[in-house]
C-alpha cells in the first residue's frame, strides 16, 4: 500500500488558513453582535442636594449586545465628581464667663466619585440598516458613591489675639443604591458609526445617605462602533 506524502509547507499553509478564516469569523460576528463606545450627558438635577460645586456632566464606557428581533442589551458605568461647599463665620462668645469675644469660622468641604452601572434591555423599532432607529428601553441601575469630607475651623480671641485652628478628614461610602432605569431615543448611522441622543430617568429606592436624589434625569450623547 502507498501512502502519499503531503508537503509539509503545504500543511502549515492550511493551517494558517484556518485560524485566518476563525479569526475573520469572529471579528464579523463581533461586529454584528456587539458596540463599543462612550456614552456622556447633562443631569438635570444635581446628584446631591446642595451640590453646586458638582461638575455639570456625566460620562463613561458603553457596550450593548445586539439580540434578534431588534432587541439589545446595554451595559455602562457613568461616572460622575459631586461636593459641595458650606462655610459660615460667627461672632460672640464661646461660653458666657468669661465674656471674651470671639471670631468662629467654619468650612465643610465634601467632595464624592459618583459612579452608575446600569442594565438597560432595550428596543429598536427599525431595522439595523436603518440610517435612524428610534428606541425605548427600560432596566436597572447600581450607584454607589465615595465621599471625602474636610472640616476647617478657625477661632479667634479678640482679648487675648490668640488664633486656635482645627481641622478634620472623613471618608465614607453610601450603601449600595438600586434603581429602576427608564430611556428613549434615537440612534443615527453614518457607516460604522452610530451616534445615539437619549433622554434617560432613573427612579432610586433609597436616598437616606448623604442626602441623595430620589429621583434623576439627564440627556445622553452616545458614540459607539
Amino acid at each position: 500500500m502507498m501512502e502519499r506524502n503531503v508537503p509539509r509547507d503545504h500543511s502549515m499553509k492550511r493551517q494558517f488558513l484556518f485560524f485566518f478564516v476563525m479569526i475573520a469569523a469572529g471579528r464579523v460576528a463581533s461586529a454584528q453582535f456587539l458596540s463599543i463606545g462612550v456614552k456622556g450627558g447633562v443631569p438635570f438635577g444635581d446628584a446631591s442636594r446642595g451640590g453646586d460645586e458638582s461638575r455639570p456632566y456625566i460620562v463613561g464606557p458603553s457596550v450593548e449586545f445586539r439580540l434578534p428581533a431588534g432587541f439589545a442589551i446595554e451595559v455602562d458605568a457613568l461616572y460622575r465628581r459631586v461636593g459641595n461647599t458650606v462655610q459660615y463665620g460667627l461672632f460672640g462668645n464661646v461660653i458666657p464667663q468669661p465674656p471674651a469675644p470671639y471670631i468662629n469660622f467654619f468650612v465643610d468641604r465634601q467632595r464624592g466619585n459618583y459612579w452608575q452601572f446600569p442594565v438597560l434591555g432595550k428596543y429598536y423599532f427599525r431595522p439595523r440598516t436603518a440610517p435612524w432607529q428610534p428606541f425605548i428601553g427600560t432596566g436597572w441601575s447600581l450607584r454607589t458613591v465615595g465621599f471625602q469630607e474636610d472640616i476647617y475651623e478657625t477661632v479667634s480671641d479678640a482679648s487675648s489675639g490668640n488664633v486656635t485652628s482645627y481641622s478634620f478628614r472623613d471618608h465614607s461610602r453610601s450603601d449600595l443604591g438600586v434603581g429602576a432605569v427608564f430611556a428613549a431615543g434615537v440612534r443615527f448611522r453614518a457607516g460604522r458609526l452610530a451616534i445615539t441622543q437619549e433622554l434617560r430617568y432613573t427612579y432610586w429606592g433609597s436616598t437616606a445617605q448623604f442626602d441623595l436624589r430620589r429621583n434623576e434625569a439627564a440627556g445622553m450623547l452616545g458614540i459607539s462602533f
